[in-house]
């Protein structure tokens, strides 16, 4: 559900519809419903849809989703899926291939700010260091453009909720004076 603003400035309610959940075969056991998004800060107050053509967004923009994990599944690309399957996985997630990290199973960057709700657990989160924290409903993470993945290791499937926030980092990790 949408709620804006009519031409006169009153608050309405826009829209109220299910959104589709995307997924593709060489990403298997995720479904993603992207809520909400923009590329920037500017957004129009009638409550229509801005503009956003990435899986992750820009510096300024920002993305509302909810991740659903099947059992048993990290979320990860196939290995070695065919042009076919890369091309639907484009797609379906614009430029999420370009944050995987070479030869691991899923692990991946993004230069975001990530504020995670897990909706429904347990859901493991892994860091490229080995940490790994095991999440359940009700728990929030931030996460600070670090290395990670998602893994479901229970026998049903879990929904996290996410806004992710584009922003730049610094391009020191030492706290300025």
């Amino acid at each position: 559900m949408i709620s804006a603003n009519d031409e006169n400035g009153n608050p309405v309610f826009t829209e109220d519809s299910m959104i589709e959940a995307r997924s593709a075969e060489a990403l298997p056991g995720v479904a993603m419903h992207h809520i909400w998004g923009a590329d920037g800060r500017v957004l129009p107050r009638d409550g229509s849809q801005p503009s956003w053509h990435s899986h992750f967004p820009p510096a300024d923009g920002w993305r509302f989703v909810l991740l659903t994990l099947q059992p048993g599944q990290a979320a990860a690309p196939i290995d070695a899926p065919t042009e076919s399957q890369l091309e639907e996985l484009e797609e379906a997630f614009p430029g999420l291939l370009t944050t995987v990290e070479p030869g691991t199973e899923g692990m991946h960057t993004s230069e975001t700010v990530d504020l995670v709700v897990v909706v429904d657990g347990p859901i493991t989160l892994e860091l490229s260091d080995s940490q790994v924290k095991d999440l359940h409903t009700g728990d929030v993470i931030v996460q600070v453009g670090n290395v990670h993945r998602w893994v479901n290791r229970s026998s049903k499937p879990c929904v996290v909720a996410a806004v992710v926030v584009g922003t730049r980092f610094e391009t020191s990790t030492a706290a300025a004076s």
